[in-house]
């Protein structure tokens, strides 16, 4: 299977038990799979400095492509789409979201500093990726520090909050007014990475199945 079919098997998924105005229920998306990275649930809350140092650790890749499929809602918006982002370092990215605003494709891009949205014959560029994503699509995506958390790592600044399993990886997360959860980590090489992450705050709610992982020079 092609990646394009496999990221469109995933999104079909996702849509079955999502309207477009409906985010899955928890059951399916933090549904526990046999080869899922085990997790201990009575993890307390605790600030990372006051961590472990001697709990083993990985180093995400800077650089990666991933696919997969996305749901977001807010009180007012709701959709769901395939998703394929390739990000090269924290500066520059492409978010490629399949069907999320009536079947159209939307690309969106970040390139010296510049965030540029394109849906159909339509191309708008901002300085605020947040803000411009929200004028279109409906949803606030926080996608800067996404970029962090999609990866399993706090992003830069406070932190609220952090538990750990037994393996130093996030459980949750509470940084700069969200709550991130990871419910299942998958193994890509010598590092593991999130597959199953639910993140809500600021009047938005994301989740995100993560297929495929892939670090890119």
């Amino acid at each position: 299977m092609n990646k394009m079919a496999y990221v469109c098997a995933a999104s079909l998924s996702l849509l079955a038990a999502c309207t477009s105005t409906k985010i899955p229920q928890s059951a399916e998306l933090d549904k526990t799979q046999a080869t899922t990275t085990s997790q201990t649930s009575t993890a307390e809350a605790t600030p990372l400095a006051e961590q472990s140092t001697s709990a083993k650790s990985t180093t995400p890749p800077t650089s990666f492509e991933l696919s997969g499929a996305i749901a977001a809602k807010s009180h007012k918006k709701g959709w769901t789409a395939s998703l394929n982002w390739v990000q090269h370092g924290p500066g520059q990215y492409q978010i490629r979201l399949i069907g999320p605003l009536g079947g159209q494709t939307v690309m969106i891009e970040k390139h010296n500093g510049l965030i540029t949205y394109r849906e159909g014959n339509k191309k708008l560029s901002s300085a605020n990726g947040d803000d411009l994503l929200q004028k279109q699509t409906g949803i606030r995506l926080p996608v800067n520090s996404l970029y962090y958390w999609v990866r399993g790592i706090s992003a830069p600044g406070a932190i609220q909050s952090a538990a750990r399993d037994t393996h130093h990886q996030l459980i949750t997360l509470k940084q700069a007014g969200y709550t991130i959860d990871y419910t299942q980590y998958m193994t890509v090489g010598q590092t593991t990475l999130p597959s199953k992450i639910r993140l809500q705050g600021h009047d938005v709610m994301i989740k995100l199945i993560v297929k495929h992982w892939r670090p890119v020079a």
